[in-house]
Order: C-alpha cells, then sequence, then structure tokens
C-alpha cells in the first residue's frame, strides 16, 4: 500500500523508444530516476523531470519561456487524434460483439469493460509512440488493480488481445505484441496527479460506460493540460453521426452508424471530421439569443443530474423544446455543432467532477465559441489535481445565452436542494 501510494502521488513516466529493425518492447535504454521495474514487463515507468520539485531552476525557466510565447501544440493534436481514433477502433469492435462476461464491476461499482481497459492502453501507447521526445504524463479514469486480481485473468487476457489485435491491424507500428505485464503497466502510466506545473495528458478511455453498455452514445476524451490550462482537446464519438440530431428522436440516434471525431487547439477553433478521415470541417455553437428557440442537452441517466432541476431551469428560462437526453461527452461534441444551445449538468450534492470528465469537452466548445463556468458564474479549473472544485454543477452554452442562464440557474437553486450522495 505504501509503494502504491508514492506512485500515485507522482506524475508516471513510460519511455518507448523509435522502432527498430528486430524490435524489442519498448526498454527505455538509459532510464533516469527508476522508481522500480516489474518482472513481467518490458517497461520501466521513471519520473520525468517535470515532475519533480516545480521550485527547481530549470522548471522555472521553462514555465517563464512558456508563458511569454504562445505556444503551438499542432504535434499533440495529430497525435491525440491518432490515439483517440485508434481506441475508437477498438471500442467499436467490442460494443458490436459484447458480452456479458466483458464486464464487471470495480469498487465503486460503476461498470467496467474490456474495452474500457483496452483504450486506455492505447491512447497512452499512441501518444508515447507520437511524441518519443517529450516527457509523459497521463492523468486518466482507470488503474489496474482490480486487473491483478486472480479472478480477472481472463478479462487481463481479452484485453491484451484486443490491443495486440488492433495495433496489428492498425499497421502504423512495428513492435513485438504487448504482453500481460506491458498492459498492466501501461495502464497504471495514468496515475499522474496532474496539476498546475508542466504538461499532462487527460483521458477519459470511455466516458459514457453506461451508454456503451447499452448500445448508445459514448466518447475517448482526451485532452492536454499546459501549466493548469486546457490547450487541446480531442473527442472521439463512435456512435454520433455527421448530421445534427437536434430534431433526431432517441432511436433513430442510438441506430446511427457513423462516427465523429471532433478536435480543438487554443486560439485555432474546433473542427469535426468522420472517423474515417473526412475532410475537417470547423464547427461554432448555435448563435442563438431567445431562449424560446434554445434546446438542451442533459445526462441519459437521471443519477448523473437532476432532470427535475434542469426543467425548472429550462421553464425559467422559457425553453419550449423537450432536452435531448444522451451519453458522455458527445453532449460538448453536440453542442460545438450548433445541435442544442445549452447543457446542463447538476450531479447529487456531495459529488466530485473529475477533470477527464471535462477536459476534453470544454475545449471543444470554448474553441468553437461556447463558455463553460459552474453555478456560480466561475470558469472550470483544471489546475489543482484529479478534480474540479467547483459550485453545484456546470452550465454551457453561448456567450448570449449565458448571463440569463446563469439567473434561471441561480433562482432554481434557490428553490430546489440537491439530493445528498
Amino acid at each position: 500500500m505504501a509503494m502504491s501510494s508514492s506512485i500515485t502521488a507522482v506524475s508516471r513516466l513510460v519511455h518507448l523508444t523509435p522502432s527498430i529493425s528486430n524490435p524489442k518492447p519498448f526498454l527505455s535504454p538509459k532510464p533516469l530516476f527508476t522508481l522500480f521495474s516489474l518482472k513481467s514487463s518490458s517497461y520501466s515507468p521513471i519520473l520525468s523531470s517535470s515532475s519533480l520539485n516545480s521550485s527547481s531552476s530549470s522548471s522555472s525557466s521553462a514555465a517563464a519561456a512558456n508563458s511569454s510565447i504562445t505556444m503551438s501544440y499542432d504535434k499533440q493534436l495529430v497525435a491525440a487524434k491518432k490515439a483517440a481514433s485508434l481506441a475508437a477502433r477498438l471500442c467499436q469492435n467490442v460494443q458490436k460483439g459484447l458480452l456479458q462476461s466483458d464486464v464487471h464491476s470495480k469498487s465503486d461499482k460503476s461498470p467496467v469493460t474490456v474495452a474500457d481497459y483496452g483504450s486506455q492502453v492505447l491512447v497512452s501507447f499512441v501518444l508515447q509512440k507520437e511524441l518519443p521526445d517529450q516527457a509523459f504524463s497521463l492523468v486518466a479514469e482507470e488503474d489496474s488493480g482490480d486487473l491483478r486480481k486472480e479472478e480477472s485473468q481472463e478479462t487481463l487476457q481479452r484485453i491484451t488481445k484486443l490491443v495486440n489485435d488492433t495495433i496489428a491491424n492498425d499497421g502504423s507500428y512495428k513492435v513485438s505484441p504487448l504482453s500481460e505485464g506491458d498492459v498492466l503497466t501501461i495502464i497504471d502510466s495514468g496515475m499522474s496527479e496532474g496539476g498546475p506545473n508542466g504538461q499532462h495528458w487527460v483521458l477519459d478511455p470511455i466516458d459514457g460506460t453506461k451508454g456503451f453498455l447499452r448500445g448508445d452514445q459514448y466518447a475517448i476524451a482526451l485532452g492536454l493540460l499546459d501549466e493548469g490550462k486546457v490547450v487541446l482537446g480531442v473527442l472521439a464519438c463512435p456512435n454520433l453521426p455527421l448530421e445534427s440530431i437536434a430534431s433526431a428522436n432517441q432511436t433513430a440516434l442510438n441506430k446511427a452508424s457513423a462516427g465523429c471525431l471532433f478536435s480543438a487547439q487554443l486560439s485555432c477553433g474546433t473542427y469535426m471530421e468522420s472517423l474515417d478521415g473526412s475532410p475537417p470541417v470547423k464547427v461554432h455553437v448555435s448563435n442563438t439569443e431567445n431562449p424560446e428557440e434554445a434546446s438542451f442537452f442533459e445526462s441519459y441517466e437521471a443519477a448523473h443530474s437532476s432532470h427535475s432541476l434542469s426543467g425548472s431551469i429550462a421553464k425559467k428560462l422559457g425553453v419550449k423544446a423537450p432536452p435531448v437526453r444522451i451519453d458522455s461527452q458527445a453532449k460538448y461534441g453536440a453542442l460545438s455543432r450548433g445541435d442544442g444551445a445549452i447543457y446542463l449538468r447538476f450531479p447529487n450534492k456531495g459529488y466530485r467532477e473529475k477533470i477527464w470528465d471535462h477536459a476534453a469537452g470544454y475545449i471543444v466548445v470554448a474553441e468553437a465559441g461556447g463558455v463553460a463556468t459552474d453555478a456560480a458564474g466561475e470558469p472550470l479549473d483544471f489546475s489543482k489535481g484529479r478534480y474540479l472544485d467547483l459550485d453545484t454543477g456546470i452550465i454551457v452554452t453561448n456567450r448570449k445565452l449565458m448571463p440569463a442562464l446563469l439567473k434561471a440557474v441561480q433562482d432554481s437553486l434557490k428553490e430546489e436542494v440537491l439530493p445528498s450522495l
């Protein structure tokens, strides 16, 4: 337990070396600051210099230099799109043949699938292969604790096979197959705590797990923090059609086979393309100023967000259209292209939002001209570690509607108390 706690407290880095003839599985030739090695794994988790004391002179100098220029994240964005797209391919294959045995429960009782773990492995793998010269820190949802249990060996074997098959079928990386030990180590490379210093990837390998299990909406959500700010984001939404879902009924939406990839980079706008690689098109949030013409998104599961509170807010605002209820950060993507004008999220009192549930979606909407705040109108702060400390809930809309929406939210919160966990 002490070793686990110490590992969690630092950024975790796994170096992958460039491909060579007769490649060996990803050995870092001269690992520095080695924390430990796993006999069953060819990976060496090491501590990156960016994870060391932020008061060091080199880190301070780098931070000062970064703050004085406009950074370009083009290489990171290309890598992120590749990573999310490959993970989406694995998830699509699993969802097609979903078996009950693919699902088990974590200690918090939320369902986890082999696709959830496999997605995290692929994203981490691709980012490190595509950006071999950059320090790697990943804040991700899953860890390998449950998979290391004896009863999970069959699940681990299936994850390993799915990952290796996906890498082989893609053909971009000439590498030896990953072992089960490699897979466990890669999963645990997502144990960074994030924070205000350096760069940290933020991943939800399957956002909307329940939607995934139902065959509905889900997203692979990947963002990048730089000095605590979200600077790029990618949302791979395999079941979201390229066409607007503003008027689609739930049955038609669930049967949609096309998939969308949203990508955004700081000061560069938001773009949408198909997961099959259609030319990207720039998107923008709805420009509506009239609440009566606005529609709003909310979580499909009532346990994830108070439907009654959202209804009260919509009534005060004058919204006439019924809510569109879909799972995951696919809502952020749909909002970024104007399918709706408002997204409301009000979980039970005491629930702490995780940064991976919003980082990618946040910048996708922001770069499309939208704005996201908490219920007090304060901006979302992703610099405080793995959790968002915010007031009550999250509201997202365009800048024209935000003043009226914020008033309706605050008036409704005075009348309705959210249930506690």
